[in-house]
């Protein structure tokens, strides 16, 4: 994982027998090439898990991964995206469940 607040969600998906893979290469489309690394991924189910640190997410790096994660869901994949904070991490077995059912 890429970050300490990455292992931390990491740490509470498998404390909830959830287990995406870490650090997987995403693109809209099956055969086009990467356009983005997601944190965490389910890729048979089209589930890309995104986990953003509030002082990194502003300004140009805000509005390029909103394009790149648009892409992602308008694509002929599309890919349901799932962004998540660190205050989710409160939310625990609940929100585990709900990325379960995605």
């Amino acid at each position: 994982v890429g970050s300490p607040l990455e292992l931390r969600f990491l740490r509470l998906f498998q404390q909830h027998g959830f287990n995406p893979q870490p650090q997987v290469p995403v693109s809209p489309g099956d055969g086009a090439p990467p356009i983005s690394i997601a944190d965490f991924a389910v890729p048979d189910r089209n589930l890309a898990i995104y986990v953003d640190g509030a002082a990194f997410h502003v300004g140009a790096r805000l509005r390029r991964d909103r394009l790149i994660r648009n892409r992602l869901r308008e694509g002929p994949r599309h890919w349901t995206v799932v962004e998540l904070r660190a205050p989710d991490l409160a939310r625990g077995a609940a929100l585990v469940q709900e990325l379960m059912h995605r």
